[in-house]
């Protein structure tokens, strides 16, 4: 009797590094400037008072860069040396503060972006779209499920948003881990059994 089940589906050709870049940025940067806007919305009084302390923070390096170029003397470059090295603690306590309720608030707003867009446009986002890309299941070759879409999204949005070495350190990895595999799998891609098709090949 002969076998009547279904052969898989031959694999499609996966998305080239550059394509896959370029609608990551496409995807991130409206993402990140939505969350940071919604991040001064929704920010406590001692939040935006680390905020109001970090831009003066940084107008004071920057102020103090400018004088070191147009006036190179030891005194200025010493100064610019001093603020750099020896930041005042209550700086830094509002630098961290700022950065992580932002980071936070763009890691909720570019996870759920990216994971709402891939669940319900088959597999899309705008930037994938413009780029004519799909995230499809690697070994059904069918869009990916809702919790592929959820994991990967939280992995990229953890990556860029959240000021963490560990995961900056994994994250610059993996961004460059498809380069060097003839699938152009990334690690997120390879945990959530899922890849990233071109479909203008065939």
């Amino acid at each position: 009797m002969a076998n009547s089940s279904t052969p898989p589906p031959l694999p499609r050709p996966p998305a080239g590094f550059g394509w896959r870049s370029l609608a990551c940025l496409a995807d991130i940067i409206p993402l990140i400037i939505l969350g940071l806007f919604l991040a001064g919305q929704v920010a406590n009084t001692e939040e935006l008072a680390a905020r109001e302390r970090t831009d003066a923070f940084y107008n004071k390096i920057k102020n103090q860069y400018a004088k070191a170029i147009q006036n190179p003397s030891v005194e200025e470059q010493n100064k610019l040396m001093q603020m750099a090295e020896h930041p005042d603690e209550k700086d830094m306590e509002a630098v961290a503060i700022a950065l992580t309720q932002m980071g936070e608030v763009c890691f909720l707003v570019t996870w759920l972006g990216l994971a709402l867009q891939e669940i319900f446009l088959g597999g899309q986002t705008l930037g994938k779209r413009m780029f004519s890309l799909k995230v499809v299941d690697f070994y059904t070759q069918e869009s990916a499920g809702v919790l592929s879409c959820l994991l990967r999204s939280a992995w990229k949005a953890a990556f860029i948003n959240l000021f963490n070495p560990f995961t900056s350190i994994l994250g610059i990895i993996n961004f460059h881990v498809p380069l060097f595999r003839k699938d152009r799998r990334a690690w997120h891609d390879m945990f959530t059994r899922s890849y990233v098709i071109d479909l203008r090949k065939r």
